[in-house]
């Protein structure tokens, strides 16, 4: 592996500048001082080049994108098929769920799922709901501060502990200066970084250096210990659906998700958004090109320790100078991208469903930006916590989609799709759902039967069977979205 060249750090200090600048931008503009609709809800104009790329900015990020490399090291080209499931997911979204939402968000200006599931049920359910995906989506922060600090680690020789904590701080320095709108504006920064970087520069290197496609096989299938990572069908059926089930319901119960869609400037805008974040940009591209990163490193580095290494590794073997320093800030740029999102959806559910619903229902914008800001900070500094706790990637980001999919999917489905349901039905659904995925996680998922799953089989019933069994309260609005 080469060394970093001055026009390498050149380039990440460049590029840290300015995600801060556009804080800072965000920070002094008019609205920003003095809304908190333009904090969490981006005056809800936000065009389809911003709203695409900032959808699949989140999704994408430094979580999958270190992570699949180290899945195309372990199991080859057949693990594309995790963020090819992703895709799918955004896909339904955006025809099951988008248009309904949009005209709701719209309508009485929602902001979070607690604001959904309080309109469509009553306050406690919003309450829970609000806790549920806060919690879920804030363990999913750590996931990302972890990506970017191995990232940091490898490249530039640091020091683990020091590489999250200024991932963590730089994260920290524009989401809590500028909000939703900072977020979406570095988003999409990052992602025509990250596409350039990854797709247009790194990996037709990589292919270069392996003799491409052909070569790649060649070298591969000569071990019979490696010949499969070229087999597209090499994944397992049980590894496969165990991905479907945890990850097919993560667009449908998303804040991210959720906050794209209010930040939209209409309908149109965010299903196509959805759309075009699903096909062509998930999948195959980032699916794909990702993956065959890991590749790269299986055989040109196969005595790598750390899979999760391999993307690091790769743009600092394959990459000259200068250049390297442009593919590392794209991959900075990965992680800044989901950890941000991740990061404004859990500020937002406690300053809008915690804060202003249970102590402050009169708070001014001006406090409410105020209190946002600071739990920012506070939220980050946890998850960077969380992030020293837990060193491994996919684990944390797989656990943080169970614990949500577990919970919220059917309630979700119920609120969007089924009048019958009731606030005890989805309260109850909630609670037993989540806790049996969490119970079922602690147990080691026995049988290898998947926590996701597990849930499932809980909250489901739960949903149905309670929900025929009670009535409409007098706070529901089963019309809402019939």
């Amino acid at each position: 592996m080469q060394n970093l060249h001055y026009l390498d750090y050149l380039a990440i200090g460049l590029y840290f500048l300015a995600l801060i600048w556009v804080g800072l931008r965000v920070a002094r503009s008019g609205k920003i001082r003095g809304e908190a609709e333009s904090f969490m809800a981006a005056d809800r104009d936000m065009n389809l080049f911003q709203t695409t790329a900032t959808t699949a900015a989140t999704d994408i990020g430094g979580g999958f994108s270190i992570a699949m490399g180290g899945l195309g090291f372990t199991l080859g080209i057949s693990g594309s098929w995790l963020i090819a499931i992703s895709g799918l997911s955004v896909i339904l979204a955006s025809f099951l769920m988008v248009p309904k939402v949009k005209k709701w968000a719209d309508q009485v200006q929602g902001l979070t799922t607690g604001d959904l599931f309080e309109a469509r049920f009553d306050r406690r359910t919003g309450t829970l709901a609000a806790l549920v995906i806060g919690l879920a989506w804030f363990t999913f922060v750590g996931g990302q501060i972890i990506a970017g600090g191995k990232l940091l680690q490898v490249t530039l020789g640091m020091n683990l502990a020091l590489a999250i904590a200024l991932a963590g701080f730089i994260i920290l320095a524009y989401t809590a200066m500028g909000g939703l709108k900072a977020v979406i504006y570095t988003d999409v920064l990052q992602m025509v970084v990250l596409f350039v970087g990854v797709i247009l520069i790194l990996v037709p290197i990589g292919l270069v250096k392996v003799g491409g496609w052909g070569g790649l096989v060649q070298s591969l299938s000569a071990d019979p210990q490696t010949a499969s990572l070229v087999d597209w069908g090499a994944i397992g059926w049980k590894q496969l659906l165990g991905w479907f089930f945890a990850i097919i319901p993560i667009w449908f119960i998303s804040i991210a998700a959720l906050q794209r869609i209010v930040a939209a400037r209409d309908e149109k805008t965010a299903r196509r958004a959805f759309l075009l974040t699903g096909v062509p940009i998930e999948w195959p591209l980032f699916a794909i090109g990702s993956t065959l990163v890991g590749l790269f490193a299986r055989v040109l580095t196969p005595e790598l320790t750390d899979p999760e290494l391999a993307t690091p590794t790769m743009i600092l073997t394959l990459l000259p100078a200068g250049i390297t320093g442009i593919v590392i800030a794209a991959y900075i740029a990965a992680v800044m991208s989901s950890a941000d999102s991740c990061l404004i959806g859990p500020v937002s559910i406690f300053t809008n469903d915690i804060y202003r619903k249970l102590f402050r229902p009169a708070a001014a914008d001006g406090e409410l930006v105020r209190v946002a800001r600071i739990m920012t900070i506070v939220l980050g500094v946890a998850a960077i916590a969380l992030a020293y706790l837990t060193p491994n990637v996919l684990e944390l980001i797989l656990y943080a989609y169970t614990f949500g999919a577990a919970g919220l999917f059917f309630p979700m489905l119920g609120l969007l799709f089924w009048k019958r349901t009731t606030a005890s039905g989805a309260f109850w659904s909630m609670m037993l759902g989540g806790s049996s995925a969490v119970i079922w996680t602690l147990a080691g998922e026995p049988w290898g039967f998947s926590s996701s799953w597990a849930g499932w089989i809980v909250a489901l019933p739960a949903l149905v069977f309670i929900s025929l069994a009670t009535r409409h309260s007098p706070e529901e609005n089963p019309a809402l979205f019939a």
